[in-house]
């Protein structure tokens, strides 16, 4: 039997980790990933709607500082606009912005952050900088324009000088003419300035948060980490600088399991609502339910707090309490005490029989974690001992995961030639990923994908459709073609996460923005509903459509090829 192609890179801090994950679920909070930019407030956009009138509606929105509203009318917007225009590059600037604020929001909700502010000084957070910079010098998957940093990174604090949660931290007042005066000598510093490597990077930003002190009266370490921050993030959308408690949780991530009240929350204005509850967890146990809303943490009610602060209050050590409010669907209001526990998440669930007498077996992942290769193996033989000649893999809805376990699950269906290929700028990103014929299973094989399937979801699929090992059904995915390094950080207890590399399905198709196409691409024209009464084509179009497939295939028999 071949290995199951896991290696040892994952250990908390001895290395770095490549992973692939979908925008959506780059703000962490708890142990799974939020959707940035998830609220409660729907913008009012219609197919009728003016860009003048979305342009007005969104600088209301931002001017009430409800920045997630604010995007997601922007970037639905942009969704039905794709030509390029003057009102067009507006509304993605203003995406940008917002984008930023929320992340200056974040990071003032995060108390790992916070103490990061007290804890480090001008020399120690330049060492942070100075490594983080070293990191973009060498692993980013193209060459940096160190101008552009820094023009960002004064972007970044500029905003962050404005920004209310910042403000109150710093205890800081609006006072236009002093801002004016600020940006001034800045913007005519920086044009005076050449900066030509890191180094001049690192002057810059010592410079300026002199400048910051003795204009606001800001700690000089305070200007260094906002303008890290915020040259990390635009360098491109999927790369960023991870707090501490932001790093435990990427790691809590990869490994599978964390230590908490096992769901996996999205931050709206009001709540944190409950989007999974994880079986066997704490909150599973106390009869919380998906679509829960959270409304009160520890007797502090949300939004008198922030959402994304009462969901860092959620976080604790093992066996510690928590009080927390929930509200049901069904309106009844609860309020209890939980104890967190170390909860282990499956990658791999709804392992079944959809048709016995067909012998199609069917099995969800996901995403691909630190195990999902062992997990996909163990369910292969479940189904195989169950009578399964024919499968469904589904990998709809799957934000990502690990490299190594995306080629390591596609290795058990290709028996031979290329499952992906990176490039990057540093030759060590340059790999061709191979399949390898021991331990190959062969039956008839259909794998579902739709447009939330992103990054090593799209590499499994990739390698299915190139090698016509089965087919992919469903609509075209996500289209997330880049590869993210995990680096822990030396100098402060954070991290970093950056685009090293951009990745290729065997056949040297580009993911990036164009996504995997199904072979059979079928519509999801209703929800699933929940009791389950109607027949699979209409509550499950691109699953029956994959039983439909799969029963006209002839199968002589399942082989596995073992090492004899």
């Amino acid at each position: 039997m071949k290995p199951s192609g896991l290696n040892g890179r994952m250990r908390r801090r001895e290395t770095t980790a490549t992973i692939l994950l979908h925008a959506a679920v780059v703000a962490l909070c708890l142990h799974w990933a939020i959707p940035a930019l998830a609220q409660s407030i729907e913008p009012s956009l219609t197919n009728t709607a003016s860009l003048v009138e979305v342009v007005s509606e969104g600088a209301e929105l931002e001017s009430q500082g409800n920045w997630r509203a604010a995007v997601k009318l922007y970037e639905a917007t942009l969704k039905s606009h794709p030509e390029t225009t003057k009102v067009t590059k507006q509304l993605k600037h203003r995406v940008e912005l917002c984008k930023a604020q929320l992340d200056i929001a974040r990071r003032y909700n995060d108390s790992s952050y916070k103490r990061s502010v007290h804890q480090l000084d001008l020399t120690s957070s330049k060492a942070v900088y100075r490594e983080v910079l070293s990191k973009i010098d060498t692993y980013f998957y193209t060459t940096p324009n160190w101008k552009s940093l820094v023009k960002n990174g004064v972007w970044q604090l500029q905003l962050a000088i404005s920004n209310t949660q910042f403000q109150a931290f710093y205890e800081l007042t609006d006072d236009a003419q002093r801002d004016a005066a600020f940006k001034q000598r800045i913007d005519q510093w920086l044009q005076r300035r050449e900066i030509r490597n890191y180094h001049d990077v690192l002057f810059a930003a010592e410079y300026i948060s002199r400048q910051t002190q003795q204009s606001y009266g800001i700690p000089p370490q305070t200007t260094v980490l906002e303008m890290m921050a915020g040259s990390i993030s635009l360098l491109d959308r999927y790369s960023s600088y991870l707090t501490g408690s932001e790093l435990d949780d990427m790691f809590s991530q990869i490994n599978g399991n964390f230590v908490g009240l096992g769901v996996e929350l999205r931050i709206l204005d009001k709540c944190l609502l409950i989007d999974r509850v994880i079986q066997g967890g704490p909150a599973n146990q106390a009869g919380i339910q998906k679509g829960d809303r959270i409304i009160e943490v520890d007797r502090k009610i949300i939004p008198q707090i922030a959402a994304a602060a009462a969901a860092d209050m959620l976080k604790g050590v093992h066996d510690s309490r928590v009080e927390i409010v929930v509200v049901a669907t069904d309106g009844s209001v609860r309020r209890m005490q939980l104890t967190r526990r170390r909860v282990t998440v499956p990658s791999v669930e709804n392992i079944k029989m959809l048709d016995v007498q067909a012998g199609i077996g069917y099995l969800r992942i996901r995403s691909f974690q630190k195990n999902t290769a062992a997990d996909v193996e163990e369910a292969l033989w479940q189904l195989h001992n169950r009578g399964m000649r024919r499968l469904v893999v589904d990998v709809r809805s799957n934000p990502g995961g690990l490299v190594d376990s995306a080629v390591a699950v596609a290795d058990f269906f290709v028996e031979k030639g290329t499952i992906v290929s990176t490039r990057g700028r540093s030759v060590n990103e340059d790999v061709d990923y191979q399949a390898h014929d021991l331990g190959t299973w062969d039956m008839p094989l259909a794998v579902l994908i739709d447009s939330k399937s992103a990054s090593a979801a799209e590499i499994f699929a990739g390698a299915i459709k190139d090698h016509e090992r089965g087919k992919v059904i469903g609509t075209v995915s996500f289209g997330k073609g880049s590869v993210q390094g995990i680096f822990p950080l030396a100098s402060y207890d954070s991290g970093l996460r950056l685009t090293t590399a951009r990745f290729y399905s065997p056949d040297g198709h580009m993911i990036s923005q164009k996504g995997v196409h199904p072979d059979i691409e079928v519509s999801t024209v209703a929800k699933p509903l929940a009791d389950g009464t109607l027949p699979v084509e209409q509550v499950d179009p691109i699953l029956a459509a994959g039983i439909n497939l799969l029963r006209e295939r002839k199968v002589v028999s399942v082989n596995r090829l073992l090492d004899n």
